[in-house]
């Protein structure tokens, strides 16, 4: 069974940026990115590091693993450091520009 590579077509054409363009980009043909955006086939793991590279995402959002386009790396984090960047992760929006604004004051402090 061969995933439906829907990200790739979003994230393009986020972009604003024709399959033919993003092919150029990546060295392959029009054809090569088509069908990946119509699960016809998949990008093998170099081609997913280069794709993520390219539209700055992780390839756990391009394969559709994770609704986050970052990736936080945990090496060199502490766990109070990981707790408020997953703490937040769990707040709706409101919250999230609150707590940014009250971020904002402490630093200027």
């Amino acid at each position: 069974m061969v995933m439906n590579m829907k990200r790739i077509r979003e994230l393009r054409e986020s972009k604003g940026i024709s399959q033919q363009k993003l092919a150029a980009q990546l060295n392959v043909t029009q054809a090569v990115i088509s069908k990946y955006e119509l699960g016809v086939s998949e990008p093998d793991i170099a081609m997913i590091q280069l794709l993520s590279k390219f539209f700055g995402v992780s390839s756990d959002y391009l394969l559709e693993i994770s609704d986050d386009k970052i990736s936080l790396p945990a090496a060199g984090l502490s766990e109070k450091e990981k707790d408020i960047l997953f703490g937040f992760k769990r707040l709706n929006d409101v919250q999230k520009e609150k707590l940014q604004a009250y971020l904002k004051g402490l630093l200027q402090e």
